[in-house]
Order: structure tokens, then sequence, then C-alpha cells
């Protein structure tokens, strides 16, 4: 087995509610852009069983304003059209 090295991971901070716009990729693909007052419980609830959604990492930009990541989700999704938004 492979032996990994912890110390050079990256780290998000868990410090307050992490509010903007999240990206969920397959490899380099973008296959789902969302929104949220809280990304990383938004992009871990994409983790279900019974979510239909594969992704192997994710990122977020954030934004405060909800008005601000709403427009900016809407504009990213008509965009890049990821597979896993409805439409």
């Amino acid at each position: 087995m492979t032996e990994i090295d912890y110390s050079n991971l990256p780290r998000i901070p868990l410090q307050g509610s992490c509010s903007g716009v999240y990206f969920l990729y397959d490899n380099d693909d973008l296959v789902y852009v969302g929104q949220g007052w809280n990304c990383l419980l938004r992009a871990a609830e994409h983790t279900r069983k019974d979510s239909d959604k594969v992704f192997t990492h994710w990122s977020f930009l954030p934004i405060p304003e909800e008005s601000e990541r709403k427009a900016l989700e809407k504009d990213l999704r008509a965009k890049f059209k990821p597979r896993f938004n409805r439409i």
C-alpha cells in the first residue's frame, strides 16, 4: 500500500458558513454548479446513497450575498451546462 504524506494535503477552513457557489468535478470535467449558505454541507449532500452524482473533488467561491450567489450560479450553469444540473 502506498504511503500518503498527509502534511501536504490542501486544507479548507471550517470557519463560518462557507457561503458561496460550489463546483463538483469528475476528474477535469465540471459536472455540477450549485450555491448555498454553507457549501461544505451542500457538497456533502451530493454524496448520499440515493444521489446519481459522481465526483472526484470540489471547490467553491466564497460569496456572502445570496442574490450574487444565485446570479452567478445561474450564469455558470448556462455557460458550462454541467451534466448533473437540470435546466
